[in-house]
């Protein structure tokens, strides 16, 4: 059971740690100075549906979510992270979800112009109507964005989740009986990269596997997003 458990997760750590090291191996000559801000926007949909029908969720079988995630960092090599999340969308059986969050502390490690892992905590809110209770959030997310070359593009996100003011979604992570909830996403960006005016650039569409954990349920589906990540000079 543990390591079933730990296997799912495990999954996204090893993406998280194989973005890191196929940045080492990115030559230096491509990006030889790193600029002292970036920023990465995502325009986002995903939907989950759970996979685990033997364990009773009031959260309902699926969620679907659209909403932006903006992320900027400021520092050469060890960078000031913050983020913002706004998400909309509905849980099924039908119900109106939201999610925001404002992230304001957090730290990154510089990989490249535009790429980044990092680690940001804040506040927020969340909840959906007749299925899922309100309540603030402070959440805890991981992020990475590690460039593969002109077209493609590694980025992922990871979120433990800490409630208040919503008792029957306390201990809702089946693997980790640390935190309330858990959701995480990876995906490959194919696009381009460029130099706008001079700054370091890029754009293009996301796809990838998303997955969640709240009120005891396991949730697998897909990602899919239009990301634009842009440097200063």
């Amino acid at each position: 059971m543990i390591a079933r458990r730990g296997a799912r997760w495990g999954v996204v750590a090893m993406a998280f740690a194989l973005g890191a090291i196929a940045t080492r191996a990115t030559p230096a000559a491509a990006e030889p100075r790193i600029p002292p801000g970036a920023a990465w926007l995502h325009y986002q949909t995903s939907y989950v549906q759970r996979i685990d029908r033997a364990q009773p969720a009031r959260a309902g079988v699926g969620v679907a979510m659209a909403g932006v995630e903006l992320d900027a960092l400021l520092g050469r090599r060890i960078a000031y992270l913050v983020g913002v999340d706004l998400h909309a969308g509905a849980t099924v059986p039908v119900g109106f979800a939201y999610q925001v969050d404002l992230r304001p502390l957090g730290v990154a490690v510089r990989l490249g112009a535009t790429g980044a892992l990092g680690v940001s905590v804040g506040v927020g809110a969340t909840g959906a109507v007749g299925t899922l209770d309100d309540g603030v959030e402070l959440p805890a997310l991981a992020l990475l964005e590690v460039p593969l070359g002109a077209r493609l593009r590694l980025v992922g996100r990871a979120r433990a989740v800490w409630l208040a003011a919503a008792p029957r979604r306390a201990g809702g992570a089946p693997s980790a009986a640390w935190a309330d909830e858990l959701d995480a996403w990876v995906a490959v960006r194919l696009g381009r990269r460029y130099r706008d005016h001079g700054f370091p650039s890029g754009n293009g569409t996301l796809l990838g596997v998303a997955y969640r954990e709240r009120e005891g349920a396991r949730m697998l589906g897909v990602v899919l997003a239009y990301g634009v990540d842009l440097a200063t000079r």
